[in-house]
């Protein structure tokens, strides 16, 4: 299933507080991801030992989470033509950070949860184009997966 240029549309409507503030919003989509499934957590080598008390407004945690934030941002401005944004992030989270694929799609469902809690009318329709604009990235994160020969 491919998200349509108007799905993508649709969610950058609503994007403007987390472009605004990455590092607060990112910070609120990983401490749910780590709340929410706490073996993610261990994939984070800083972050694989911190207590939930330990995560709150750590500034490596508010760091990372921007990075996520912006690069989602990235992706969503490119619509279509993400491809090489993809290539890189498929390639260091699969060579060098091993991260199983499967927490693109778990990370992806936090990330509608929060939005769908944190903005502002940010209702049934937004959050299905989200949905279908977040498994376009889940796909082909997979796709160059598949291409390096990374199974897991």
């Amino acid at each position: 299933m491919c998200a349509s240029g108007e799905e993508y549309d649709a969610v950058l409507s609503f994007w403007d507080p987390l472009k605004a503030d990455p590092k607060s919003y990112g910070e609120i989509v990983l401490q749910r991801l780590f709340e929410t499934n706490p073996d993610v957590q261990k994939l984070f080598p800083k972050f694989a030992a911190l207590s939930k008390e330990q995560l709150q407004d750590n500034p490596d945690l508010q760091a990372h989470g921007g990075i996520v934030v912006c690069k989602l941002t990235e992706f969503l401005k490119q619509k279509k033509e993400h491809k090489d944004l993809v290539g890189d992030l498929a390639e260091s989270h699969a060579k060098q950070h091993k991260i199983p694929r499967i927490n693109f799609q778990i990370i992806c469902e936090v990330i509608v949860i929060v939005a769908a809690e944190k903005i502002d009318g940010f209702g049934t329709d937004a959050q299905t184009a989200l949905k279908n604009v977040l498994k376009e990235f889940q796909t082909d994160m997979g796709a160059c997966y598949d291409a390096f020969g990374y199974d897991q």
